[in-house]
């Protein structure tokens, strides 16, 4: 009895050690299940770029130089007085080693889990007619989680 009594603390004390970042809109890739319960697992990518989960059919269309709305969930908090984070909106390619061109930055002020942040942004005039991905990230900087989460979107930029 003890045992398992220690496994159930360990388990959930692990599952509080991570900070969980959520795609709104655009909506992210793969399911957007249990965005309204902190720790939700389709909130739980650490792989860069885009947590490995494969790319899709673009699920909006956006124009060079539009003005446009993301939102994103901070799904499960991981703040730290002392050195807290921020959280990341980038357009780009998806592969790897190419420069995502960071659209806005938003601070972690230590607000609670299931917080939704959106902020304005730019699509860039220079982007090709061709797919790209909306990043979003969640960069802890708390040493006692993964350094960073990770969600895309797939979008078409227009003329």
């Amino acid at each position: 009895m003890m045992k398992l009594l220690s496994m159930t603390i360990a388990a959930i004390v692990l599952e509080v050690c991570y900070a969980h970042l959520c795609m709104i809109s655009p909506p992210q890739r793969g399911a957007m299940g249990n965005l309204n319960k902190a720790g939700s697992g389709d909130c739980l990518l650490t792989a860069p770029r885009c947590g490995n989960r494969p790319r899709g059919m673009p699920v909006m269309g956006l124009q060079r130089g539009q003005n446009f709305t993301v939102s994103i969930q901070k799904n499960l908090d991981h703040y730290v007085k002392d050195t807290p984070g921020s959280f990341t909106i980038s357009i780009g390619s998806e592969r790897g080693g190419t420069k995502l061109d960071v659209l806005a930055t938003i601070p972690d002020g230590g607000e609670p889990s299931l917080t939704i942040y959106s902020v304005n942004v730019t699509i860039p005039r220079d982007l090709e007619m061709r797919e790209y991905i909306i990043h979003s990230a969640y960069i802890t900087n708390n040493p006692q989680a993964p350094p960073e989460f990770f969600q895309c979107s797939d979008v078409m930029i227009h003329a």
